[in-house]
């Protein structure tokens, strides 16, 4: 547990001071994520600990720069869970660089995104200013939510020092289900899951079977799987299947491939619907490896793979690029953090 505040808010300063762009990196597990990264790196892997935990008001805080792997480990030993079941990959990726990727796992559907789970945070904005956003409870809403704008800004708006989170009790039981069936209906069949009171934590289609991960009471689970039939998966191939999805293993490209991803409506039967894709998030989210030189699939995010000097998130109309450019301005007028990392004009 170190915290380097103090020498961070120095670091900044100095490149406030000299202009000097700066790349900020802890585990360095999303390297593979948004544009070419550049400028000097900002190293806060040692920005470690928690700050405090209440297991019975549900709250952790901890510093940015901690591994989700030692968070899981904490929250297990109170029988306790993070709600959007982020990625660690191979243990590298940090609560800071979650956030800010906004990666966000399997049950987002049903528990909410990492932006759901964020109460507060901590940050150091372009003027080496230590502020402080949101709070500690759940119920804090008032004004503007300074604390979400992070989720996803790929360290664009400044350096995160910390997080407040709420966290949830762990389930007492688990099943998977199998069912075969073509994606015509699948797609149909998969929409359905978001309205039905079920214990539903994960459901993706992949290589011609709709897959369901049922969560909760063990008595609740088993009427819930009498419903919906199918056939139990092993667990242990169950647990291999859901930490390939929830890692982004299951689907990698290779070197003259890109690896696409796009949210659509889950019953959508155009967009990124071949033999080859996973859907996730039952329909709602696809990804797909594609050659380079083959077509962008409508509406996509280049995720991993490609030229990544172009612009890799699709573009903005002008009015939400506007908006963007005023908020950049607002918390790093120098444009210090990360430029460029998330649109070539930021």
């Amino acid at each position: 547990m170190t915290d380097l505040t103090n020498e961070l808010r120095a670091q900044i300063a100095d490149a406030v001071a000299t202009a000097t762009p700066l790349n900020i990196v802890a585990g360095n597990s999303k390297a593979h994520l948004g544009r070419q990264a550049t400028g000097q790196t900002l190293n806060v892997s040692a920005h470690t600990g928690v700050i405090s935990y209440s297991p019975t008001e549900l709250v952790l805080r901890v510093r940015s720069g901690t591994r989700i792997s030692d968070i899981n480990q904490l929250l297990a030993e109170h029988n306790q869970r993070l709600p959007f079941e982020p990625p660690c990959y191979a243990q590298r990726a940090t609560i800071g660089g979650t956030l800010a990727a906004n990666q966000s796992g399997l049950a987002t559907p049903w528990f909410g995104g990492v932006r759901d789970s964020v109460l507060g945070l901590g940050l150091i904005n372009g003027k080496a200013e230590h502020m402080h956003f949101g709070g500690q409870v759940m119920k804090n809403v008032a004004g503007f939510d300074v604390s979400r704008t992070q989720v996803g800004a790929m360290g664009t708006l400044g350096l995160i020092t910390d997080v407040s989170l709420k966290v949830l009790p762990q389930f007492r039981a688990e099943k998977t289900l199998m069912m075969p069936m073509p994606l015509p209906q699948a797609l149909t069949y998969m929409s359905r899951f978001f309205c039905q009171t079920l214990p539903v934590t994960a459901v993706v289609y992949w290589q011609g079977q709709v897959i369901v991960r049922l969560q909760g009471e063990p008595a609740t689970l088993q009427a819930a799987a009498q419903q919906l039939g199918g056939s139990e998966m092993p667990m242990h191939e169950a647990h291999k299947l859901w930490q390939q999805v929830r890692e982004q293993t299951l689907l990698q490209p290779q070197a003259d491939e890109i690896l696409w991803r796009t949210n659509v409506a889950a019953n959508d039967s155009h967009t990124m619907v071949g033999d080859d894709c996973l859907l996730n998030w039952a329909g709602a989210q696809r990804w797909q490896c594609l050659k380079q030189t083959a077509a962008k699939p409508a509406g996509a995010v280049q995720y991993a793979g490609g030229d990544r000097q172009q612009e890799v998130n699709g573009e903005l109309d002008k009015t939400s690029q506007r908006l963007q450019q005023n908020l950049k301005a607002a918390f790093d007028d120098q444009a210090i953090f990360n430029p460029g990392r998330l649109y070539s004009w930021m």
